[in-house]
């Protein structure tokens, strides 16, 4: 099983220039039967999840935070891998940790391409037809999912559709607007090939179907700013039986959440995860402040005691004061997906209360225990908001108020007052930050692709000088040197 999954999981040389498997066994073999097919589709996904921190493992959220007005770095300058990114400072040729982003996609997008080649050429009466399609659509959503990533954080990225190295070693950037009509048809592909239900994954939500193709693509026209079609394909998802937001918050995040259109599920065994998810380890803090009693709170703000506990008490990654005022009294997301921790008054606390991010609970969680949640990739009330902003955009006024109002009223708060579109696309950023606040960028690419980037970060003291080019990271330097037609982006 380890020498068929090291088929989708041998690594890439450099990046984007791949060298053939060195490990490698004949297709027949790797692709010869459902068995062994399923055990390389769970290869793809193990790579995802389970090799350490990358753009579908906690990377996206963390670094994307960072760079918008999500989180502060608790670490500050000692924090060298990640502080750039909070100050705007990033530098080309240093160690930059957001290299791991393009790393990690580019290798699922090197699986997903060999899983499509491989099911085109493989003629093993011995797989089933049904399976044959769903991998290979599954493959193509798969590479549709990286790329959407890489482009929203480097822009005009090299499109990689084939294993062949004599083909990808001296790729250029492809625009992209190429890179996103690349994504529609690989989902449009998929949506034609993916079952509909969950069988793939027997009954739990850990590999895409056809609602998880459909969500993505809606998405997808939104950033193309499609909007009839954006509606029609979070319509769909909306309208499909196997999805519902659930009215306890609480709930959202858990597996086989019936919020949940994907997710990814991690390995148990493996440190330093364990049945947690990375976004435990970035924000949640190691000793939860309110599961300590009155006399422990009491004795860990003692400024004697404080800084020999502080690192049990502290998240890594906390909320900045933007995010934390954004959100209306009353509102049960803060409630629910936010949590506090003081500080005592004294130099270098000075009585901060830190908010982080609690959407994911298991901080303490230990290797080989069940795990509570899964990754969640894709989500329902995402599908609401881009309804939301289509109809807003294409002037249905009452649609648009409608599909806020559900998400508000799961929040506990009452209807929207807005009604022309300039009010109501305003509105929509708004829910927009408070509902996927801490998930998968969303905030930096919204200010991104609505124009509002530099002006909004821009104002931010410590992003000064504002460099509106760190807006997109620098392509790794290393793949530059071995890739003459590969140009840096502006300003690095």
């Amino acid at each position: 099983m380890l020498s068929i999954i090291m088929v989708v999981m041998c690594g890439c040389k450099k990046l984007v220039e791949i060298d053939k498997p060195t490990n490698t066994i004949s297709t027949a073999s790797a692709f010869g039967t459902d068995s062994k097919l399923n055990s390389v589709m769970a290869g793809l996904y193990n790579q995802m999840i389970n090799t350490g921190l990358a753009f579908s493992n906690g990377a996206t959220t963390l670094y994307g935070g960072l760079t918008a007005d999500e989180f502060v770095d608790y670490g500050g300058p000692l924090n060298t891998l990640t502080y750039p990114l909070l100050t705007s400072n990033i530098n080309a040729n240093a160690d930059f940790a957001a290299d791991v982003i393009w790393s990690s996609a580019y290798k699922t997008i090197y699986n997903s391409n060999a899983i499509i080649e491989n099911l085109t050429s493989s003629v093993s009466d011995k797989i089933t037809d049904s399976l044959r399609a769903s991998c290979t659509g599954e493959a193509k959503f798969t590479r549709a999912f990286s790329y959407f990533y890489l482009t929203n954080f480097y822009g005009d990225v090299p499109l990689v559709l084939t294993t062949d190295f004599n083909k990808t070693a001296t790729l250029p950037r492809a625009p992209q607007a190429q890179v996103y009509d690349q994504m529609v048809q690989d989902l449009k592909d998929a949506q034609a090939l993916l079952p509909d239900n969950f069988s793939a994954g027997l009954g739990e939500r850990i590999r895409p179907n056809k609602g998880a193709a459909t969500a993505l693509l809606a998405r997808v026209y939104l950033y193309q700013k499609d909007w009839k079609n954006a509606e029609a394909q979070a319509s769909a998802v909306i309208g499909n039986s196997h999805y519902s937001l659930l009215a306890d918050l609480n709930k959202v995040f858990l597996i086989n959440s019936t919020e949940a259109i994907w997710q990814l599920k991690q390995d148990v065994s493996l440190t330093p995860v364990g049945s947690g998810t990375y976004d435990d380890i970035n924000f949640n803090t190691r000793i939860e402040w309110e599961s300590l009693g009155p006399d422990d709170q009491a004795a860990f703000l003692d400024p004697s005691v404080y800084p020999s506990v502080s690192y049990f008490l502290t998240p890594q990654n906390y909320l900045t004061d933007e995010l934390s005022n954004a959100f209306e009294p009353g509102d049960l997301r803060h409630t629910a997906w936010v949590r506090s921790t003081p500080s005592p008054n004294i130099d270098p606390y000075f009585g901060v209360t830190y908010n982080y991010p609690f959407k994911y609970i298991n901080r303490t969680a230990t290797n080989n225990q069940p795990a509570l949640q899964y990754n969640v990739m894709l989500r329902l009330a995402e599908q609401y908001l881009i309804r939301a902003e289509a109809r807003a955009e294409l002037g249905d006024a009452g649609g648009s108020a409608a599909d806020i109002n559900r998400i508000r009223n799961r929040a506990g708060l009452p209807n929207t007052t807005a009604s022309g579109q300039t009010d109501l696309l305003a509105a929509i950023a708004r829910e927009r930050r408070v509902e996927l606040f801490a998930e998968w960028a969303h905030r930096l690419f919204d200010l991104k692709r609505t124009g509002k980037a530099s002006e909004v970060l821009g104002a931010i003291a410590i992003k000064q000088p504002w460099k509106p080019g760190q807006l997109l990271y620098p392509v790794p330097v290393s793949e530059i040197i071995r890739d003459p037609r590969l140009i840096q982006n502006p300003g690095y």
